[in-house]
């Protein structure tokens, strides 16, 4: 086996301490001056991609993590750098990929495993072995940063898919009710208190709601066919209940009720599919996470920032 670093250890060394000040230009001009020399070096490389993420160049991180595996197909910690740039590049597969080739040559590296189970999530939404990865992960370092950071993800992604869930519900609510008050009875009639109070409160639901459906970053919901349903059949409840109460009329209750459970489901679907499509992402997504979320890779990944 080539040795992980030639002549030259002490560049190595002190762009280690760089990046631990998060002086991530100056890391990366000396490590590359440093490889320019010694292009075999691999913890050169490892380090290059860390200093590399900590500058947003995830696509440049990736190559200089192919460099050190190439150097070392065994640096753990190398594998674990690509996969948090293939994460941030919205790779998800083959972040999981190098993920868990990082926790097979390293299952006691709490970081790659928190990497491992974020993808577990985005690849194949399995929240329990996610669950059992991080609880691992804290076994090994009870204060793992990476750890936290990835339960804080999760329950992003949870509080979003709630949102989103009441959304679907409100949304058809809102439009029938109201449209249909005034398709139906343009006021004259007390019994337009049925309709259009339901609908001003579904409205109100929305614009509540709203923040908390837009995605933070790459948060993606997890939404299921279960939860799309319910969400639908709520919605036709409450407009079908409201309508009847508005015309004391089972048809015209009825087509509210359809109406609002077709909008709700030609709504959820497609968001539910795109949302399991992200997993199977490789292309860069333009949504970036927030500029205040610390994004360095040093001897330690920071894996904050969550999906």
């Amino acid at each position: 086996m080539q040795p992980e670093s030639g002549s030259g250890d002490d560049a190595v060394a002190r762009a280690r301490e760089l990046v631990l000040a998060k002086q991530f230009e100056p890391a990366v001009a000396l490590l590359r001056e440093h490889l320019t020399a010694h292009p075999d070096d691999g913890v050169g490389w490892r380090r290059l991609s860390g200093a590399l993420i900590g500058l947003d160049e995830e696509a440049a991180a990736v190559e200089a993590a192919d460099r050190a595996i190439e150097v070392n197909s065994g640096d753990a910690v190398a594998y674990r750098y690509r996969a948090l740039a293939n994460q941030l590049l919205s790779r998800y597969r083959e972040s999981y990929a190098d993920a868990k080739r990082a926790v097979e040559l390293a299952p006691d590296d709490h970081e790659a495993l928190s990497l491992l189970a974020l993808n577990v999530l985005a690849v194949g939404r399995d929240t329990a072995r996610f669950k059992e990865l991080i609880r691992r992960a804290l076994i090994v370092n009870p204060g793992s940063a990476a750890a936290r950071g990835a339960l804080r993800g999760y329950r992003g992604i949870q509080r979003r898919t709630v949102a989103v869930a009441a959304n679907l519900a409100a949304f058809p609510v809102a439009v029938v009710l109201l449209c249909g008050w005034f398709a139906v009875d343009t006021g004259r009639s007390s019994d337009a208190r049925w309709m259009i109070w339901p609908g001003f409160v579904a409205l109100a639901a929305m614009v509540v709601i709203g923040p908390l459906t837009r995605s933070a970053g790459r948060v993606f919901p997890m939404l299921t066919s279960t939860q799309v349903s319910a969400a639908a059949i709520t919605a036709g409840v409450i407009a079908a209940g409201a309508g009847y109460g508005a015309t004391r009329e089972i048809p015209a209750a009825a087509t509210l009720g359809l109406t609002a459970v077709a909008i709700s489901a030609l709504s959820g679907i497609p968001l539910s599919r795109r949302g399991a499509r992200k997993g199977t992402s490789k292309e860069p997504t333009t949504g970036r996470s927030s500029p205040s979320r610390s994004r360095h890779a040093g001897p330690e990944t920071d894996l904050s920032r969550g999906p």
